[in-house]
């Protein structure tokens, strides 16, 4: 008699390559499960537009950086098959989902709007002052004080906490990724 071999729906899941499918789900539908903030057009009223495009780019971000969990790190890179460095792997992944932003993590930060840290969704910038100057360091906030960031050739890009006492005490803001349409609708 043969003994018959069950298998539970995520092992055959991770034996059909479709993991990262499977956690990009399960963390683009936590994107969702908060009300975002409200954002006001030019009369004041909340704009349902805006917030759908809002949550729409956060999601796509975070499907893109989910993606690249694993690429190297390459000091200067910007690209999955040689590596990323920290602001490249931004650049990279926001350009994916749509918007354009400059290359620094420093240009980075001040070309997006920044936003309260108790307000932080899955698909905004972390910021870090890790080498004395404010921004010089940056990751994409996944959800559960949880973020990636492309950190150094031994770990590549990879998932951090930022409870971890070095991160927590380096935070310097957080800056949700905008394309111009929709900056220039906040705009008073």
């Amino acid at each position: 008699m043969r003994k018959q071999r069950v298998m539970s729906p995520v092992g055959s899941v991770k034996r059909g390559g479709g993991l990262l499918l499977l956690l990009t789900m399960a963390l683009s539908g936590c994107a969702t499960m908060t009300p975002p903030p409200a954002v006001r057009s030019s009369d004041n009223a909340p704009s349902a537009y805006d917030n759908r495009a809002e949550t729409t780019i956060l999601d796509a971000v975070l499907v893109h950086t989910i993606a690249e969990i694993g690429k190297p790190y390459q000091w200067g890179g910007d690209n999955p098959r040689t590596g990323f460095d920290c602001s490249g792997f931004i650049q990279y992944v926001l350009r994916r989902a749509g918007v354009n932003i400059p290359r620094t993590s420093f240009a980075q930060a001040a070309a997006l709007p920044s936003v309260n840290p108790r307000r932080i969704r899955p698909g905004d910038l972390v910021f870090f002052n890790t080498m004395g100057q404010p921004f010089s360091h940056v990751g994409i906030y996944i959800g559960g004080d949880q973020f990636v960031s492309a950190l150094n050739p031994r770990q590549g890009v990879a998932v951090q906490s930022m409870r971890i006492p070095y991160w927590a005490e380096r935070l310097d803001g957080v800056r949700r990724p905008m394309p111009p349409e929709l900056l220039a609708m906040r705009a008073p």
